[in-house]
């Protein structure tokens, strides 16, 4: 392995990259990067990550996002009763438009 080089080593403890020593210099700046440095000259051998914001587990969405009804209960819709999602107005024109041309293929 060339000495001139620094691993750079994910949260998964795998290798994301070969870097030189600018960008190495560069990486160890990050909030999320912690150096590891050879004692006899401080210069950097490894670079080791860790993750920043991973929201990979977190549920987004209940249900398919791109439906225009739902039967949550909120302070307006009483349990089990179907209601329409609120649309921005940039959806709403959308929504308009598809519901007009299936009202005139019908």
């Amino acid at each position: 392995m060339n000495t001139d080089r620094v691993l750079v080593i994910g949260s998964n403890d795998r290798v994301i990259e070969l870097a030189d020593q600018v960008r190495a210099s560069r990486l160890a700046k990050g909030g999320n990067a912690t150096p590891v440095r050879r004692r006899k000259d401080g210069k950097i051998v490894r670079i080791m990550l860790a993750n920043v914001s991973d929201d990979s587990g977190l549920v987004k969405h209940r249900g398919n996002p791109r439906r225009y009804s739902h039967d949550h209960e909120t302070p307006d819709n009483p349990p089990r009763v179907w209601t329409m999602r609120h649309l921005s107005s940039q959806v709403q024109d959308i929504y308009r438009a598809s519901v007009l041309d299936n009202l005139k293929a019908a």
